[in-house]
């Protein structure tokens, strides 16, 4: 008569290892082989992790690089074992999921959320070159700490939250603006039980414990820029940014396109926190446990969602989506959280009949209405947001899980408990096989086959020594293609110029030390950059290499205002730090005694907006030579012959344009062109 209590008990025992064993396989098989597809995301993380010193990082995730740094052990095959590393991190947060879920859920529904969310739409991400997987797996340690006996209280739970966060904090930079969500947590379940004054130390120590971590670790893996707070990439955003006016319409916007998102993935765990939120009778039948999981998930989500409508808000202006792309992945990791509480005590609450009816009426009609309208006014695609992505593909999954979460919904009004089951039972493996076979069929339709600039990229790794790689200039107008050229090619010093579509290249427009050109699309070469070899994917060029001036004539410094007893200048604002930008249609740059009659210009600088990669006309007495400038600063050189006796170097700006005139009226009001940062002019011995 025991056998089956055994055989069940066992069953039990064994189920969650089990599952993520084959949630394991499944990843292996499905992540194989594939090609990267974010970009410039997968480039930029795997460059820094694998190819340059930790330090010249843009964002500051020094722990993730540190660690996938590994997988340079794998040769060519790195992609593969950062794959591999990501997964197994990807599914170590298993057991902190099953712990958060257990005491809110029980033990069945404990293992079917954690199974279900481990299969769902966050999965993506193990297949990316990116560091989400490890993070997933930060934040669910967090989450078990804050939620137990020992993190949300006290200041020695202080110390490992905190000391957690400054781990998160090293692989996304997003932790930090996790931080004030997990003080006022920590604050509120003190005061709760009647320690005000150990919730308010126990939240200065949290800070102090994160912030030492994040600095002294980050110090020891990348030396001084580790002590940078956000890094260099998003200082470059914080510093952009419209004032808060200008930014609410867009961020209202975004917004609304996010709420009509999480009515339809969650709808019913929803219901169970619109019924804490109604009923003192929901909120006592949740216990300590419920109430801690609904304050922990009401801020940790509040706190990450308003700074992805901020973030998304601030770049609104950039093109014409940007405003209305959901970024789902900047706080999908918080979600799980969701189904934990609709298999809380608080779905089944004895609310009264009406309450329950009025709930339910109102989350149908919002279901009704997000199905109408969020996929008409919002992009969606599997990096963003594959939870939506998954939802948004095959009509028939959508409508089928749609429909079952309304008829959930309503059965709610009736029988909580009914409805309860479903969800667990129905409903979240439902999603979950949904959310595999979408994210299979895309990722096989997105990356098992290569692009052309794919096979660029990988045949200029196998012709072309590591040496030769790094002396490498990839040329298009496709910013996107390439990077994934240039992850191909795989060498940190390679450079990228991107052009305006069917600009023309000469060799005046390439940088210095430039011994190979690789371009992709339609482009003319100068005659002195006749290709050597010409595919359907790409042109490919090997340069003579730059000439070396046979003395320096003069060296001019735009980071300060240069001497006039060397040269005077017109056309150009102030200096700052990094050079000067111009502020007018023309630049003049006078010098005090005559230039060579042969002479090699080396000319550092960057370009503003519509300038960049726009032929920049340079004018010496009748000599006249077309310049292209990026968007970053780098070295462009010249050589022209002149009559020996000009002194003047006329810079034609193409496009004057004023960040203003760019972003409704705010910002900086003067026209910018060029950035000249220094220009020396050396002496050639014959033309």
């Amino acid at each position: 008569m025991t056998t089956p209590t055994r055989f069940t008990s066992r069953l039990s025992h064994h189920a969650l290892p089990l599952g993520v064993l084959l949630i394991l396989l499944y990843l292996l098989i499905r992540n194989h082989g594939l090609y990267p597809v974010v970009f410039l995301d997968e480039w930029s993380y795997s460059r820094y992790a694998r190819l340059a010193p930790l330090g010249e990082a843009m964002v500051p995730s020094y722990l993730y690089l540190w660690l996938f740094r590994a997988t340079n052990a794998c040769g060519p095959e790195f992609l593969e074992c950062a794959r591999l590393g990501n997964t197994v991190l990807y599914l170590l947060a298993a057991p902190f999921m099953y712990r958060v879920a257990l005491p809110l859920a029980g033990r069945p529904a404990a293992i079917v959320i954690t199974l279900t969310v481990l299969l769902g739409a966050t999965n993506i991400y193990t297949s990316f070159f990116m560091p989400e997987a490890t993070y997933f797996l930060c934040f669910w340690v967090l989450t078990w700490l804050m939620l137990g006996e020992v993190g949300g209280t006290g200041a020695r739970g202080a110390v490992w939250a905190g000391m957690a966060l400054g781990l998160m904090s090293l692989v996304k930079v997003h932790a930090l603006f996790l931080l004030p969500a997990i003080m006022l947590y920590t604050v509120w379940r003190n005061w709760r039980d009647g320690r005000a004054a150990v919730g308010l130390l126990a939240a200065v120590v949290m800070a102090a414990c994160m912030l030492a971590v994040k600095w002294g670790l980050g110090w020891l893996l990348a030396g001084p820029p580790g002590l940078d707070m956000i890094g260099s990439f998003y200082s470059g955003h914080a510093g952009a940014g419209s004032s808060p006016l200008r930014l609410l319409p867009p961020a209202l916007w975004n917004f609304y396109g996010h709420a009509m998102a999480l009515v339809l993935m969650w709808a019913l765990p929803l219901v169970a926190v619109a019924a804490a939120v109604t009923s003192p009778t929901a909120r006592a039948a949740a216990g300590k446990p419920g109430i801690n999981a609904l304050v922990y998930t009401v801020l940790t989500l509040g706190a990450t969602m308003a700074l992805t409508v901020a973030f998304t808000a601030s770049i609104a202006q950039a093109g014409t989506i940007e405003g209305s792309r959901l970024h789902l992945r900047y706080y999908g990791f918080v979600l799980p959280l969701l189904p934990m509480l609709a298999a809380s005590p608080l779905l089944t609450a004895n609310l009264g009949q009406r309450l329950r009816t009025a709930l339910a009426l109102v989350f149908a009609a919002l279901i009704a209405y997000a199905m109408v309208n969020l996929f008409s006014h919002f992009p969606h695609s599997i990096v963003d947001s594959p939870e939506l992505a998954n939802l948004g593909v095959f009509k028939i999954g959508f409508y089928s899980l749609m429909t079952v979460q309304l008829l959930l919904v309503i059965v709610w009004a009736w029988r909580p408990a009914l409805a309860r089951q479903g969800f667990i039972w129905v409903l979240l493996p439902m999603v979950a096989i949904n959310s595999a076979a979408t994210s299979t069929i895309m990722l096989l339709v997105a990356a098992t086959h290569p692009l052309p600039a794919d096979r660029a990229g990988h045949a200029m790794y196998q012709q072309f020594t590591p040496a030769q790689r790094d002396r490498m200039l990839l040329a298009g107008d496709d910013a996107a293609l390439l990077y994934r050229a240039q992850f191909q090619v795989d060498s940190h010093a390679s450079q990228v110029l991107i052009l305006p579509p069917g600009a023309a290249i000469n060799a005046s427009m390439l940088p210095a030390g430039v011994e190979t050109l690789m371009v992709l699309g339609k482009h003319a070469l100068a005659p002195d950059l006749a290709p050597q070899v010409v595919t359907p994917d790409y042109t490919l060029t090997r340069l003579t290499p730059t000439p070396v001036a046979d003395r320096i004539v003069a060296t001019v410094s735009f980071k300060r205002v240069p001497p006039t007893s060397l040269v005077t200048v017109t056309g150009l604002s102030a200096p700052e730090p990094w050079g000067t930008w111009s502020d007018s249609k023309q630049v003049v740059v006078r010098f005090a005694q005559p230039l060579p009659r042969h002479m090699l210009l080396t000319i550092e600088a960057q370009a503003f907006g519509p300038n960049a990669g726009a032929p920049v006309k340079l004018t010496v007495g009748t000599a006249t030579r077309e310049l292209a400038f990026a968007g970053a600063i780098g070295q462009r050189t010249v050589r022209i012959d002149t009559d020996g006796r000009q002194t003047e170097l006329v810079f034609d700006v193409p496009h004057p344009t004023a960040p203003s005139a760019a972003n409704g009226g705010n910002g900086d009001p003067r026209t910018l062109g060029i950035g000249l940062v220094s220009l020396t002019v050396g002496a050639l011995n014959a033309p």
